[in-house]
């Protein structure tokens, strides 16, 4: 049960890159450097910074907005869900305080239609 909320955690967090919900880290890219797969996503130094570049399902900035405000127009029956509209903050770009059935609706059926 659990578990397809810490899913949803992770596949919200990676899109909209959430810090400290992302999958998509440093820590993650030195994996795929050490295994020597994915050269294209490997961590790169320049002096003092580190540069990830960005993933195939990295959004940009717009993409992030667009997506926030599809989920924000979102109306679904009384007792479907939660109101997504009110999970949804634009200003941080992020979803916040998802139940466990909020969740499986938005993997199962908004997830798709928002990207």
């Amino acid at each position: 049960m659990h578990m397809k909320k810490n899913i949803c955690d992770s596949v919200i967090g990676t899109l909209l890159i959430i810090q400290g919900k992302t999958k998509n880290g440093l820590n993650t890219r030195q994996d795929l450097a050490e295994m020597g797969i994915q050269l294209q996503l490997h961590p790169r130094f320049d002096g003092k910074k580190i540069y990830l570049p960005p993933a195939c399902h990295t959004l940009s900035r717009k993409e992030k907005i667009s997506f926030c405000q599809c989920l924000r127009q979102v109306k679904v029956p009384q007792g479907y869900s939660s109101n997504i509209k009110s999970l949804v903050q634009l200003k941080d770009l992020k979803l916040v305080g998802l139940k466990f059935h909020d969740c499986h609706v938005l993997m199962q059926q908004l997830l798709v239609m928002a990207i």
